[in-house]
């Protein structure tokens, strides 16, 4: 007598019954538990831009003399005075107002802004060690290769401006919440990335709001199948081969089982997944563009209580291409950047989580003060922008520099960070839940900088 084949559906409940997931506190850290105590879901929503952001042409000093100046040194490039947006700033003694502007193209983040949805720091980068331009005249030691956008750009995800490290500080950030592995903490729309890379869990990668089968599965070659002999055979010779004696056969054997179950567990989460309007394409946009990227994320919040065990803490990759500007201005950049954030704190207020999600902008590093014939080449430090409720916004936090030729700020015409990375970081970090223990494992050189917390976040 032939024996009943399982139709997909009882196949699925059954492999989803055989791979149920462990209670929650059998895998958290001491963070993840502290947050599973308190019952707050948190998110990080980290956007890099990629290639060195030329800041000096999105906060823009405003006072007569101060932009004068600016536009000395900017030449060709700089922003017209009559394109700004203003708002004001205390100066370093607190006693004066200075005036800056964020260029016409930028009035979603100028919004924020004056809502107090949205903070600048001033000047941050790698470093190795607190130093001014003085400093580094005089031979104090700078990151390694110091002007490389891949290294650059490695050091920002490793989280460590004094060397180069074996894991990105989101990998670290996921090791110390989940020591025992939790596979939906990291979770990147932008592609591979350092910065989630070399953690007991790789990121968990998104395209689009599905869970779309592989081509193994569309021809019947995983247990997600629905059975079948060609699809068993797979499985029984994946199981069998983790345990080979190669050791690649057998890392390869046991993350190609992994992605087949996580299909499986993850086969129901875009079920009642939200809609969002306002995400533009972007004007030359390289890559996928931004707004398709945020809106992606803002799904996957949508549906946070669908991940199995629903992690408490999770942190997402999204990467903004195209900030490499030798031979162009980076106004068509920042307006993109500048609307799709809108439309990104739209839809998180509109999920009422806007307390609960922080964003945040990482990149390569700034570009020199002053101007090539038609851009700017790379640079150093760069102002960076932070989003969400539990943001204190509508102020500059660190120091802003000063924009002039022979500028104390400037090394070879390029900012010298007076804010570290490791403290720009640490800060939200913080916010998220980690300890100062764990920060320090986390960010490595952070003792070497005297403030860890710059203030910026409503810290609970």
């Amino acid at each position: 007598m032939k024996k009943q084949q399982m139709n997909r559906r009882e196949f699925l409940k059954t492999a989803l019954a055989a791979a149920s997931i462990p209670p929650l506190a059998s895998f958290l850290g001491p963070a993840a538990l502290r947050a599973a105590e308190s019952g707050g879901y948190k998110a990080l929503v980290c956007i890099m831009l990629e290639g060195g952001a030329d800041v000096c042409n999105m906060i823009i000093p405003a006072q007569e003399s101060s932009y004068a100046d600016y536009r000395s040194m900017r030449k060709n490039v700089a922003v017209y005075k009559n394109e700004l947006l203003p708002f004001s700033h205390a100066n370093r003694n607190g006693r004066n107002m200075l005036k800056y502007g964020m260029r016409n193209s930028m009035s979603a983040m100028h919004r924020l802004f004056g809502e107090g949805k949205l903070a600048i720091i001033a000047n941050a980068g790698t470093m190795v060690a607190p130093a001014t331009a003085e400093d580094i005249l005089n031979g104090a030691p700078v990151p390694p290769q110091l002007f490389s956008h891949n290294t650059q750009r490695a050091l920002w995800m490793m989280g460590n401006g004094r060397r180069v490290e074996q894991t990105g500080w989101a990998a670290r950030a996921a090791n110390a919440f989940y020591p025992s592995s939790n596979p939906y903490f990291n979770i990147t729309v932008g592609g591979n990335n350092i910065m989630q890379s070399g953690g007991i869990s790789e990121a968990l990668p998104f395209s689009e709001a599905s869970v779309s089968p592989n081509t193994m599965t569309t021809y019947g070659f995983g247990p997600q199948s629905g059975g079948g002999e060609l699809g068993t055979a797979y499985h029984h010779i994946y199981q069998q081969q983790q345990s080979a004696s190669n050791k690649l056969l057998s890392v390869f054997a046991t993350r190609r089982m992994e992605e087949l179950d996580q299909q499986v567990s993850l086969q129901n989460l875009f079920e009642n997944v939200e809609e969002f309007e306002g995400f533009g394409k972007g004007e030359r946009q390289e890559g996928v563009p931004l707004g398709d990227q945020l809106k992606l994320v803002a799904q996957l919040l949508s549906v946070r209580n669908n991940f199995p065990a629903q992690p408490g803490r999770q942190i997402f990759f999204v990467n903004h291409h195209g900030w490499d500007t030798h031979h162009s201005d980076n106004k068509h950049l920042s307006a993109h950047l500048s609307d799709s954030l809108g439309a990104f704190q739209a839809a998180l207020e509109r999920m009422g989580i806007e307390d609960q999600v922080t964003t945040l902008t990482l990149s390569d590093f700034g570009r020199t003060l002053g101007a090539n014939k038609r851009g700017t080449d790379h640079g150093w430090g760069a102002h960076t922008f932070v989003m969400g409720g539990a943001v204190r916004g509508g102020d500059i936090f660190g120091t802003m520099p000063a924009i002039h030729r022979d500028s104390p700020d400037a090394w070879r015409s390029r900012l010298v960070p007076t804010t570290a990375m490791e403290q720009y970081l640490a800060t939200i970090v913080k916010w998220f839940g980690a300890t100062d223990a764990e920060l320090d494992t986390i960010f490595p050189n952070l003792a070497t900088f005297s403030t860890r917390d710059m203030g910026f976040m409503q810290q609970a």
